[in-house]
């Protein structure tokens, strides 16, 4: 559906002689992923009201996507697959934090900070068959997915020793980006093989 819509204001756009032929190509697969991020970012909206959870939801998608992007991994092979994953982690990240007690049991999420750390120094960046990444990538992302997850941790860690339950969120966030991580580098050993 998001690639016949696309398709479709590509269409108008070349009729209007907005954009040559040239353009095509690259315009189709831009008006794509716009639309697929518009639509994870209703369904995020949707699930933050619904679950009463904006903050755990905004800061959730603020610490996500800025590392996700530097640290690829996992990648689902159509924008409906994308979403269904989008979704399931908004989710899970409102469960957890809502289970989530603060007490003792929060220092698991220094754990989650510094497993992730340690995951995102390993492994990252993770290219995928939908997102490859060249030489010139790999070095760049390296560097930009160690410093983003720095940053954020820092940032995590300065509130959770002030007793801000966005540290926990930021953990989360984390954790799932490492399993997607790791998940990434197994699934493109398989494809090797």
């Amino acid at each position: 559906m998001i690639r016949r819509v696309s398709e479709g204001i590509v269409k108008w756009q070349f009729r209007k002689n907005i954009l040559t032929c040239e353009q095509i190509a690259l315009y189709q697969y831009a008006y794509e992923v716009m639309l697929n991020q518009a639509i994870n970012i209703f369904i995020a909206v949707l699930i933050a009201v619904a679950f009463n959870k904006p903050m755990s939801v905004f800061v959730f998608l603020v610490s996500y996507i800025p590392l996700r992007s530097y640290c690829g991994g996992y990648h689902a092979r159509t924008n409906g697959g994308c979403t269904i994953v989008s979704t399931i982690l908004i989710l899970l990240v409102c469960m957890l934090e809502k289970l989530t007690i603060w007490d003792s049991t929060t220092f698991l999420a220094l754990i989650f900070l510094a497993v992730s750390g340690a995951l995102i120094f390993i492994y990252a960046p993770v290219g995928d068959i939908n997102k490859p990444l060249d030489e010139k990538e790999t070095i760049v992302y390296r560097k930009m997915s160690r410093l983003v997850w720095l940053v954020e941790a820092v940032i995590g860690v300065t509130f959770w020793s002030f007793g801000i339950r966005a540290g926990i969120v930021i953990a989360i966030s984390h954790a799932m980006l490492s399993i997607m991580l790791v998940y990434g580098v197994f699934k493109n050993k398989k494809v090797i093989v």
